[in-house]
C-alpha cells in the first residue's frame, strides 16, 4: 500500500495511451481495498468510462471533411478527449501536496506518450506540435485544478 499522500509506483509508472476504451492503467484499481482511494478510483473508473462512450457518441455525429486535412482535427480532439477522461480520474485521488506533485509528473509522462503513441500509429498524419500545445495546456488545467482543490479542502479545515 502506498503512503495516503503519494500515488503508488503502479499507477506512477504507468500511464499508456489508447484510441480505445481501455485503461491507461495496466495494473487495475492501484489501491489495497482497504485503502479509502480504492472506492474513489473504482467510481471514477466507471465514471471514465461512461464518459468515453459519451464523448465517441459525439465525435460520430461531427462531419469529416473532404481533403487532405480531414484528420487531424479529428485526431487531436479524440486524444485530447481521451487525456482529459483520464486525467480527470486520477485527479479524484490528489488529496495532498505529495499526491499533487504525483499528479502532476503522471500527467507529464502521460502526454509524452501521447506524443510518441500518435507519432507511431499515426505516422503520415502531422499533428505533433498542435498535440503538444493541447495536452500541455490541458496538464496546466489538471494540476490547476488539484492545487485550487488542495486549496481549498486546507482552508475548509481551518476553524
Amino acid at each position: 500500500m502506498s503512503e495516503p499522500g503519494e500515488f503508488p509506483d503502479s499507477l506512477r509508472s504507468s500511464a499508456v495511451p489508447r484510441w480505445s476504451h481501455r485503461d491507461p492503467v495496466e495494473c487495475g484499481n492501484p489501491f489495497a481495498p482497504a485503502d479509502p482511494r480504492h472506492e474513489a478510483w473504482h467510481t471514477a473508473t466507471r465514471d471514465a468510462r461512461d464518459a468515453l462512450v459519451r464523448i465517441d457518441a459525439e465525435l460520430e455525429r461531427e462531419p469529416v471533411r473532404p481533403g487532405p486535412d480531414r484528420y487531424p482535427v479529428p485526431l487531436v480532439a479524440l486524444a485530447v478527449a481521451r487525456f482529459d477522461v483520464w486525467a480527470r480520474r486520477s485527479l479524484t485521488i490528489v488529496r495532498s501536496p505529495r499526491a499533487l506533485r504525483d499528479y502532476a509528473l503522471w500527467l507529464k509522462d502521460y502526454t509524452e506518450r501521447w506524443l510518441n503513441y500518435v507519432a507511431e500509429t499515426c505516422p503520415k498524419v502531422d499533428v505533433a506540435d498542435e498535440l503538444r500545445v493541447q495536452l500541455t495546456t490541458r496538464s496546466r488545467y489538471w494540476v490547476d485544478g488539484a492545487r485550487r482543490g488542495l486549496f481549498e479542502r486546507a482552508t475548509d479545515a481551518e476553524p
